[in-house]
């Protein structure tokens, strides 16, 4: 179709200029509904953007606080490896200790001593007591 076989009447005029006043009106609803959807993506993007902001603090204290928690132990940890150390450093030297008194030959136990001649009190006599009654048992 040649334009000039179509007549450039106004009713046609008016028809193409409404099919693109229509399409022009569509375009800009159109471009409205994207406006919206744009700006409410745009606020649900600074949310999510706050949350892994927050999840991520909160995964850095917990990481911190794990790596203090890990620290804590180990030096209770060590602590406990140094006390038992030395106590089985202490276990060791008495059981040493002990082997060689063990090993050591026994002396002769020292008579005890006599007392003084100024202490000596001569025997005295003492009379013979009498038998008691035997306790029946029945």
């Amino acid at each position: 179709m040649i334009l000039s076989q179509i007549t450039l009447d106004p009713p046609v005029l008016t028809l193409a200029l409404s099919i693109v006043g229509g399409l022009l009106l569509i375009a800009m609803v159109r471009i409205l509904f994207l406006l919206c959807t744009h700006k409410r993506l745009h606020e649900a993007t600074q949310k999510m953007e706050k949350q892994v902001l927050a999840q991520h603090n909160q995964i850095l204290f917990v990481k911190q606080d794990s790596n203090a928690w890990r620290v804590e132990i180990q030096r209770m940890f060590d602590a406990f490896r140094a006390e038992y150390a030395k106590r089985l450093e202490e276990s060791e030297q008495r059981h040493e200790q002990i082997q060689q008194l063990a090993a050591k030959p026994l002396a002769a136990p020292k008579p005890p001593p006599t007392p003084p001649a100024a202490f000596i009190i001569a025997a005295v006599k003492e009379d013979a007591v009498a038998p008691l009654p035997a306790l029946t048992i029945s």
